[in-house]
């Protein structure tokens, strides 16, 4: 941009001053100054635009370290929350343990449809089995809707819903 400036304001200078009746000297002289101060303008532009690419390699390092340690404590917090195999967990009301994943498919279409009978019918065939509000289960195996678990109290392995259970901090 200043180098083209440089050669638009010259010529436009020139012709002013010629135009106005100063010598060719006077132009020419007239036509250096401006020549020179356009390129101080430009060495000028030039220092503040290397100010500011510095800056910003001071600065980028710094960024980028802080999104990292801000992604690795998010993935910690979400980690500490979220069930992981081994983990303890309390149920947090009581519900059916689905002693198979058929079963649990079954049992819960089931209780989307309110058919009491049926919850009954599978749970006379011991195909699920009723724990207490916060009875604790060891996590074996975890989806986002289900999770295998091993009731502590009895050994039993059975599903839960996932939404039910509560990390033991």
């Amino acid at each position: 941009m200043p180098f083209s400036m440089r050669y638009q304001a010259i010529p436009l200078s020139l012709t002013i001053l010629i135009g106005s009746g100063c010598s060719s000297e006077d132009a020419e002289q007239s036509a250096k100054q401006i020549e020179e101060e356009t390129k101080n303008a430009a060495a000028v532009t030039g220092e503040k635009t290397k100010e500011a690419a510095e800056k910003i390699k001071q600065e980028t390092p710094v960024i980028i370290q802080n999104m990292k340690d801000t992604y690795k404590k998010s993935e910690q917090e979400v980690k500490d929350n979220t069930l992981q195999k081994g983990d303890t967990a309390i149920v947090q009301s009581d519900a059916y343990l689905a002693l198979t994943p058929k079963a649990y498919d079954e049992l819960y279409k089931l209780i989307e449809v309110n058919d009491v009978d049926g919850v009954d019918k599978i749970v006379s065939e011991n195909q699920v089995e009723e724990i207490k509000e916060d009875s604790e289960v060891e996590i074996l195996e975890r989806d986002i809707r289900r999770t295998k678990v091993k009731m502590k109290e009895s050994g039993d392995e059975g599903y839960l819903p996932t939404s039910l259970l509560e990390p033991v901090k």
